[in-house]
């Protein structure tokens, strides 16, 4: 990770660490077991991730101030910085469970660590209740950062417009994961049971998906947090967002073809995961649409099987590959990558050097990353 964002990320794990051990003993108070165990798990877990969200907001304060942040300001982005994570946390710990995955940033995912608890001690039913826990502390760390943010060391008008912000893109995600779901469900006879459409999205609707899932959350939502801090304009928020989005689409695009191409150790999951949920991808748009018909007919039988391995894997990397449409999806990458630069020219001129070259890195390391 690029240096800007390593040094950033040192200071959010400590405020996570700090504020998770405050409101632990909270917690301990109403649960001897579950309480400050709960706190722990959920600082240990926040803490694995590269915490990219977090350094967003440090960002989007020093685009908009045109200067790096002195005290209090400092602290507020490093608390609202670590609020950022622990929205992450638990939106991860969800979508884990959702997603039936057993392995996060090479450990055990969050409920699946309960799981391995609760069957130490005998408990019944230890997955069923380990899922439980794991939804008990995802949202957990969503009410901890909302805490977070009403607590910031800031004025109170920058402190409600931050948490609005938040709660406005956390809503938006929401009903985006909703959708997520839901497309993961659907099969060949499938009917829409929410409104005259058709079941499979279209790319149109996979992009727009792309937008307020991962886009708008992933870069919008902590960019808008630090120009909010820096007490910025509308404009400035405005243009911080929409480059986001370009940044959130690219984001998520990369984020797919890893899932089917990157390395498992380096990834620290299990490869073909959207294949086995059948996630409907722009990847996988493109390619039942243009696999010839015994083709398609195979791969149908490969996407939404729990048990697709890694042949079914390798089929569809070589399909990606002859159709060329991993070529095409990387240009569209590099496409979102340069309209995110134009957008941001105005701000990247007038910020601190090392804030502009933080940003173009950003970018490069959206195109370039393997995890």
């Amino acid at each position: 990770m690029m240096e800007y964002f390593a040094s950033t990320r040192s200071g959010i794990a400590a405020a996570i660490q700090d504020v998770l051990g405050a409101y632990g003993e909270t917690y301990g108070s109403v649960s001897a077991d579950l309480g400050v165990d709960a706190a722990n798990r959920l600082a240990d877990f926040a803490s694995r991730g590269k915490m990219l969200r977090g350094s967003l907001v440090r960002l989007g304060y020093e685009l908009t101030a045109r200067h790096e942040a002195a005290e209090p300001d400092a602290t507020a982005i490093r608390l609202a910085g670590a609020a950022m994570e622990l929205f992450q946390s638990g939106l991860l710990i969800h979508d884990d469970i959702m997603d039936r995955d057993r392995v996060r940033r090479g450990y055990p995912t969050l409920h699946a660590g309960y799981e391995s608890t609760l069957e130490s001690g005998g408990y019944d039913d230890p997955p069923h209740y380990g899922e439980a826990l794991g939804i008990c502390a995802g949202d957990l760390a969503y009410f901890a950062a909302f805490q977070l943010l009403a607590e910031l060391p800031t004025s109170a008008a920058r402190a409600v417009r931050a948490t609005l912000i938040a709660a406005r893109e956390l809503c938006v995600v929401g009903i985006a994961q909703m959708q997520d779901v839901v497309n993961g469900a659907v099969r060949q006879d499938s009917a829409n049971p929410f409104r005259d459409a058709p079941t499979d999205p279209s790319e149109e609707d996979i992009l727009k998906l792309y937008r307020y899932k991962t886009g708008r959350y992933t870069f919008s939502l902590p960019l808008a947090l630090g120009c909010a801090l820096a007490g910025g304009s509308d404009a400035e928020r405005l243009t911080l967002e929409q480059a986001g989005e370009d940044l959130g689409v690219l984001f998520q695009l990369k984020d797919d073809e890893l899932g089917l191409f990157a390395d498992e150790a380096v990834l620290g999951k299990p490869v073909g995961a959207d294949i086995r949920e059948d996630k409907k991808t722009i990847f996988r748009r493109r390619l039942m649409s243009r696999a010839d018909g015994q083709t398609r007919v195979r791969l149908a039988t490969m996407f939404g099987r729990h048990d697709a391995g890694a042949a079914e894997a390798e089929f569809v990397r070589g399909e990606l590959e002859r159709l060329g449409i991993r070529a095409e999806l990387t240009a569209m990458m590099r496409s979102r990558a340069d309209a995110a630069l134009a957008r941001m020219k105005p701000l990247l001129d007038h910020a601190p050097v090392g804030t502009a070259q933080a940003f173009s890195q950003l970018v490069t390391y959206s195109l370039e990353r393997t995890s």
